[in-house]
């Protein structure tokens, strides 16, 4: 294959390299807020990350934003709305449908995630050029549009189970 590097050790490659960077910028990024007193899983802050930039998501949108399924992201609700941080809202137009919204009691928390994150990137950042981290953010953009033109939504997923033989 033209153009491919030789595959590098597995602790190397490209897959293994985002999850360790991903699990590593989580653990400190927790750690961090929890030395501010704010006690939120990675789940909980990503969450609130994306409802602060769109708020009213109903439970299926915000599974979808976060590639959970519905039910661990209900739990996840569930356990935000225990702790006053959101709360859920009927639709206006569809009763069926409830949104989710941030409660006041998030603007406190929210300066300080903000602030964390931002302080925590720049220190892993730390020795790239300006002109190297944009680079990075452009390819992992494509990267992500890549294989999210490969991602189909969950439920369109191909049933992989094993049929069973016909019987007669």
């Amino acid at each position: 294959m033209a153009g491919l590097m030789s595959a590098p050790p597995v602790e190397l490659n490209f897959a293994s390299l985002m999850a360790d960077i991903q699990r590593m910028f989580s653990t400190c990024f927790y750690r961090q807020l929890k030395a501010e007193g704010i006690c939120l899983t990675r789940a909980q802050w990503r969450m609130i990350a994306i409802m602060k930039m769109k708020d009213g998501l109903t439970q299926s949108e915000l599974a979808d934003r976060l590639l959970m399924e519905k039910a661990p992201t209900g739990t996840l609700i569930d356990k935000l709305e225990d702790a006053g941080l959101v709360e859920r809202r009927q639709d206006p137009t569809d009763r069926r449908v409830k949104r989710v919204f941030l409660t006041p009691a998030t603007e406190p928390l929210l300066p300080m995630i903000n602030d964390t994150a931002l302080a925590l990137t720049e220190e892993s950042f730390r020795g790239i050029s300006s002109e190297e981290q944009a680079d990075l953010y452009r390819l992992l953009a494509q990267i992500r549009n890549n294989l999210k033109d490969l991602r189909a939504p969950l439920g369109d997923q191909p049933d992989s189970t094993p049929k069973e033989p016909p019987r007669g």
